[in-house]
């Protein structure tokens, strides 16, 4: 159990760990509202995927990780990490990027009692909520393939980031899919290997110099709200190209009962025309 870190030793901790990151803005206060319950302890670290890596740019990912999607409020993690290695901070406070999972795994995660760099956790039933008293990072892959290089270097700085600040061990860190069984994700990731080359970071300890780690540049809040609103734009995009496809099959429904109709007004004249 521990206290959550604070937007400037989150940033400490990235920079002692050369993780190439970005800022997006306000994530230094962000969170879900305090009558969802408080991101008060913490007790390890959690990794996903997107399940996507096409149709959408790693901007627009961002963008909704903040704004959350239909039924489910921003933020949707702490960190995203996109297709080019570059890790966003997206939230400081509690997200939405867990839900409900298992007491049996927050216990092995906390405790550090399982054999977890040789094989993953099996949850138990649903029975607390995860996003209390985990960190998330929100990776952008469809999991069908391993992640990119940089993303999954990128991945494991953020973790082993985390974990030397709050003196965890590897074993701190673990899948979504091994906190529910309602989940696969991180995909293509086995965990019992992620948290191998984390605990191998950890024994080596941050580099000294951030060679071969270039360090993300920030965004300015009006270059973020130009992202932000082409995001936007997307979503109306993707939308809009929906609708149309439901007007197409709307066309084609009228067309066929046109057709029908008319083949009925012909059966009707002719039965007049019976004497």
């Amino acid at each position: 159990m521990a206290r959550p870190m604070t937007a400037d030793q989150t940033l400490a901790a990235m920079k002692r760990w050369h993780v190439p990151y970005r800022e997006w803005t306000g994530w230094e206060t962000r969170g879900r509202d305090p009558e969802h319950g408080d991101f008060s302890d913490v007790h390890g670290v959690m990794i996903h995927h997107t399940g996507s890596d096409e149709g959408q740019s790693d901007d627009y990912l961002v963008f909704l990780a903040t704004r959350g999607r239909p039924g489910i409020p921003g933020p949707l993690c702490n960190a995203a990490t996109d297709m080019d290695g570059d890790l966003w901070l997206i939230a400081q406070g509690r997200a939405n990027h867990a839900g409900s999972g298992s007491s049996t795994t927050l216990a092995h995660a906390t405790n550090e009692d399982y054999p977890g760099y040789t094989s993953e956790l099996h949850p138990g039933p649903d029975n607390i909520d995860g996003n209390a008293v985990y960190y998330g990072n929100e990776v952008r892959y469809d999991g069908g393939q391993p992640m990119t290089p940089k993303q999954y270097k990128a991945a494991l700085l953020w973790a082993a980031a985390i974990c030397d600040f709050h003196g965890w061990s590897a074993l701190s860190i673990i899948g979504h899919r091994e906190h529910t069984g309602r989940k696969n994700d991180p995909g293509n990731c086995a965990m019992h290997k992620f948290r191998s080359d984390v605990a191998a970071l950890l024994a080596a300890g941050p580099t000294t110099t951030s060679e071969g780690t270039t360090m993300a540049s920030v965004l300015t809040p009006t270059e973020q709200a130009q992202l932000a609103k082409a995001g936007w734009l997307a979503d109306q995009f993707a939308q809009g190209a929906q609708f149309e496809e439901q007007l197409d099959r709307i066309e084609a429904l009228l067309t066929t009962g046109g057709a029908v109709k008319n083949q009925l007004d012909r059966i009707e004249a002719d039965t007049d025309r019976i004497p």
